[in-house]
Order: structure tokens, then sequence, then C-alpha cells
């Protein structure tokens, strides 16, 4: 297999589950608002409030990954 070929998949297949993260950070975040909504009688107040921090720990995972895919270039290109 071509090396250029590899390195893209290899790259693909790191940052192929972060759609998933996405994903199931924003629904774990409505279960559990949902559920404290219906255990407190605060609705939708918690229910927004954990689907925001839902998408939060999203883009907190995506500039993780985007430091480490910069890190990590900036390493190729030191060493050649």
């Amino acid at each position: 297999m071509d090396p250029d070929a590899r390195e893209m998949l290899r790259a693909a297949s790191r940052y192929s589950y972060l759609g998933i993260f996405f994903g199931v950070a924003v629904v774990l975040g409505y279960a559990v608002g949902s559920w404290m909504d219906a255990r407190f009688h605060t609705r939708p107040w918690l229910e927004v409030f954990w689907i925001l921090i839902g998408i939060v720990a999203g883009f907190r995972e995506l500039v993780r990954l985007a430091r480490q895919a910069m890190k990590d270039e900036r390493g190729k290109d030191e060493n050649g």
C-alpha cells in the first residue's frame, strides 16, 4: 500500500469518531437534563443546560483533536 494512502487512512480512522462523539454527547446531555427536569420540575431549563454541556464537550474534543493534529504535523515537518 502507498505510504500516503496509508497515512490518509490512519488519519481518517483517528478522526472518524468525532461525529459520533458529538451526537452521543448531545443525546446524553438531553437524557440527563430531561431526567433532572422531571425530578425537580424545572422543565426545560435543565434540559437546555445539559444539552449545552454536551455541545461544549463536543467542541472541546474537536479542539483537542485539532491541537493534536497540529502537533503531529509540526513533528513531521521537523523530522523531514
